[in-house]
């Protein structure tokens, strides 16, 4: 959607900057299954995320590798002037579509990098990511660029994974498959669900304050867990066929470690998935 004119557009394809083989791979990743269907848990994270900023509607905000769109939608419900963006296409689509869906419009949706944002400096009141910015390679660059576009008392917020947790905890058995697999690897993902580390890398921010929350997603037994999560979510579909690319034991021992790294957040019917939110103030 355009942000002035409110009529639908199409999410190009085309990527203006080149990018090195890791977004590549990154864009392919993430549009490989079907990351809305794992994203149906996400709308009440924006929502805690979105209670916290305090957003207005004479704030701009960015959301920062947006995804399918769920915390951007969140924001725009309240009137603000919203922008997403996010560096894979078929998120974008994705996220256009549930804009409309939720019989909205006014967002402005742009493909970018999270390490490049094609925005000026302090152009926004309060940035945001929802698991985003967290995975890309480079923590110190993303985290500088999402500063950079902030205004001057604008807030910072983000939501990431804890590593203690149940999603970091499935991230370490992806891992241990995958690791010998990616060259000089980047630092994992789940470091941002650190607050030692987050304090660390939040340089020129100030007031930085966190916040926990859990969200339970039903399921009926772990094994339901992994026929879902491993035919829908890119990075654990990409760890099979690279597994797979060894041999068929190996995967079936993959899905017994994913099995055993969830049983202990299963209770009722219930995968407890536990969050952490960092909202900060630029100074």
């Amino acid at each position: 959607m355009n942000g002035d004119s409110g009529q639908s557009i199409k999410v190009g394809t085309m990527i203006s900057a080149p990018m090195n083989e890791f977004k590549q791979k990154a864009i392919a990743t993430w549009s490989s299954g079907d990351y809305r269907s794992i994203a149906t848990f996400i709308p009440p994270i924006s929502a805690h995320l979105i209670r916290l900023v305090n957003i207005t509607p004479d704030k701009s905000i960015l959301d920062v590798a947006c995804g399918n769109g769920n915390t951007a939608i969140s924001a725009r419900k309240i009137g603000a002037k919203v922008t997403g963006l996010d560096l894979t296409p078929e998120l974008l689509d994705q996220a256009v579509e549930e804009e409309s869906m939720a019989e909205m419009d006014g967002i402005e949706w742009k493909q970018g990098d999270a390490e490049a944002l094609p925005f000026e400096d302090e152009s926004f009141d309060i940035v945001l990511s929802t698991f985003g910015h967290m995975f890309a390679p480079h923590p110190d660059l993303a985290i500088k660029e999402i500063v950079r576009v902030t205004k001057k008392g604008g807030t910072i917020g983000f939501a990431t994974w804890p590593p203690e947790l149940s999603v970091g905890s499935m991230f370490r058995t992806i891992a241990k498959y995958t690791a010998t697999a990616v060259p000089n690897p980047p630092p994992s993902p789940m470091e941002w669900g650190i607050p030692e580390v987050i304090r660390k890398r939040l340089t020129g921010v100030n007031g930085i304050y966190f916040e926990r929350g859990t969200v339970n997603v039903p399921i009926l037994s772990p094994n339901h867990y992994w026929n879902h999560f491993s035919s829908k979510y890119g990075p654990l579909i990409q760890a099979i066929r690279l597994v797979k690319e060894q041999s068929e034991e190996k995967v079936e021992l993959l899905r017994k470690d994913f099995l055993n790294a969830i049983r202990p957040y299963i209770y009722d019917n219930e995968l407890r998935v536990g969050y952490l939110l960092t909202i900060g103030i630029k100074e």
